[in-house]
C-alpha cells in the first residue's frame, strides 16, 4: 500500500516558511552593512541560526513523537519561526538581530524534519522525487519574494528618509504576518492524513545512517561556503546596493527553482542517478568559474548557474537516500540527518566568515566548494547502487 501524498496547501505552507527564512538570511548581512561592522559579524549570526536549525532539528524528535503527526509537528515549527520573525522585526541592534535568528533558526529546523518526514513516508515510490523537487521549489520561491521584498523595503525606506535598518524590520513583520497566514491554512483533515503516523522499525547503525548521508553533507557544506555571505560579496567587493543586493539573492533562489525544474525534466528522460551525477559536475565546473570572476555580470552568472546546478540536484540526493533506507526508519533517521547536516552547514558558514575576513578574498571559498563539489558527486555515484526499499515491500 502506498502512502498518500501531500495536499496542495503543504507546498503553501512550504513557500511561507522560505520567505521567513530568506528574510532571515538577507536581513542579517544587510543589517551588517548598514551599521557598518565587521564582515565576521555577519558570519557569527548566521553560524548562531544555522546551530539553532540542528538543535530545532532535535527538538523535533523529541516532541514530534508526542505530537503524534508530522502535520502537528509542521504546526508548531510555523509557530516557532512565526515568533523568531517577530523579534527581528523589533531588532534595532546585534543583539535582537541574533535573538531572532536563533528562533527562526530553531523553527526552520522543526519545519524541515516535519516536512521530510512527510515526503520520506514515499521515498522509493516511482513518482517520490516529484514530491520532494515541488516542495523545495515552494519553499524557494517563497525565498525569491523574501529576498525581493526585503531589499525593496530596505532601500525604499531609506530613500524616504529612514534609515535602512527600518526597511530591513518592516521586511520582518511581513514574514510574520505570512506565517499566521500559514498557520491559519495548515489544518484539517487533509492536512492531518498528510501526517499519518507509519509503523516504526528499529533504527540503522550510525555508521549505516551516517554512510547515506555523505553525498548530501558534502553538498551542503559545498553551499554552505558559497551562498550565506554572497550578499556580503555583492555590497562590499562588488558595491551593489540594498535593493541591488536583494534582487541578486532572489535571483539565487529563482535559479534554485529552475534547478528542481531542471533535475525533474533530466530525472525523467535519464533516471534520479544520472541526473544527480550530471547536476553535480556542473556545480564543480561553475564554482570553478567564480573563482575567475573578475566581473560583477560574470559572477553574478556563474553563481546563477551554481545555485541552479547543485540545489537541483539536493533534493534528488534527500529522496534517493532515505529510500535506501526502511521506510519505517526514516523517521528518526530524518531527525538525525537535519541535526548533522545544519551543524556542517554553520562550521562552515563560520568557516567562511573567518576566511573572507581573514584572506581578504572570496577566491578560496569558490575552489573549496568546488572540490566538495566533486567529492559529492563521487560519493553519490558509490550510494546510489544500492537497493531501494518500497513501501509496499517493506
Amino acid at each position: 500500500m502506498t502512502a498518500a501524498r501531500p495536499p496542495r496547501r503543504f507546498y503553501l505552507v512550504a513557500a511561507c516558511a522560505g520567505f521567513a527564512f530568506a528574510n532571515m538570511a538577507i536581513s542579517v548581512p544587510l543589517h551588517v552593512v548598514a551599521t557598518g561592522a565587521r564582515a565576521a559579524a555577519a558570519g557569527d549570526v548566521l553560524a548562531a541560526g544555522t546551530v539553532a536549525i540542528a538543535l530545532g532539528a532535535l527538538v523535533a524528535g523529541m516532541v514530534g513523537p508526542r505530537l503524534g503527526r508530522g502535520s502537528h509537528t509542521l504546526r508548531l515549527a510555523l509557530a516557532v519561526t512565526g515568533l523568531g520573525a517577530l523579534v527581528l522585526a523589533a531588532a534595532a541592534g546585534l543583539g535582537l538581530l541574533a535573538v531572532g535568528t536563533v528562533v527562526v533558526g530553531a523553527g526552520i529546523g522543526i519545519f524541515w524534519v516535519a516536512s521530510q518526514q512527510i515526503l520520506g513516508r514515499r521515498s522509493g515510490e516511482a513518482d517520490s522525487a516529484h514530491g520532494f523537487l515541488a516542495h523545495y521549489a515552494a519553499y524557494t520561491f517563497g525565498g525569491v519574494a523574501g529576498s525581493s521584498a526585503t531589499g525593496a523595503l530596505a532601500s525604499g525606506v531609506h530613500a524616504l528618509g529612514a534609515a535602512p535598518v527600518t526597511g530591513i524590520r518592516a521586511g520582518s513583520a511581513l514574514a510574520f504576518t505570512l506565517l499566521l497566514v500559514a498557520l491559519s491554512i495548515w489544518r484539517g483533515p487533509a492536512a492531518a492524513a498528510a501526517g499519518a503516523p507509519v509503523v516504526r522499525q528499529p533504527a540503522a547503525p550510525p555508521s549505516r545512517q551516517f554512510a547515506v548521508q555523505v553525498p548530501d553533507l558534502l553538498l551542503v557544506a559545498a553551499l554552505a561556503l558559497l551562498l550565506p555571505l554572497a550578499p556580503l560579496v555583492l555590497a562590499r567587493d562588488f558595491g551593489l546596493a540594498p535593493f541591488a543586493t536583494g534582487l541578486v539573492t532572489a535571483g539565487v533562489a529563482a535559479s534554485k527553482i529552475a534547478g528542481t525544474f531542471a533535475a525533474r525534466v533530466i530525472a525523467r528522460g535519464s533516471g534520479p542517478r544520472r541526473t544527480i551525477l550530471l547536476l553535480l559536475a556542473g556545480g564543480t565546473s561553475f564554482c570553478l568559474l567564480l573563482c575567475a570572476a573578475l566581473t560583477l555580470s560574470l559572477f553574478v552568472t556563474a553563481l546563477f548557474a551554481t545555485a541552479l546546478a547543485a540545489t537541483g540536484a539536493w533534493p534528488l540526493v534527500v529522496d534517493q537516500a532515505q529510500a535506501r533506507v526502511h521506510p519505517g526508519a526514516r523517521g528518526e533517521l530524518t531527525v538525525r540527518w537535519n541535526a548533522r547536516e545544519y551543524a556542517l552547514i554553520a562550521a562552515m558558514t563560520l568557516t567562511s566568515g573567518w576566511l573572507l575576513t581573514t584572506l581578504g578574498s572570496a577566491v578560496p571559498l569558490f575552489a573549496l566548494a568546488a572540490f566538495l563539489f566533486a567529492c559529492s558527486a563521487v560519493s553519490a555515484a558509490v550510494l546510489l547502487r544500492r537497493p531501494v526499499w518500497r513501501a509496499e515491500t517493506a
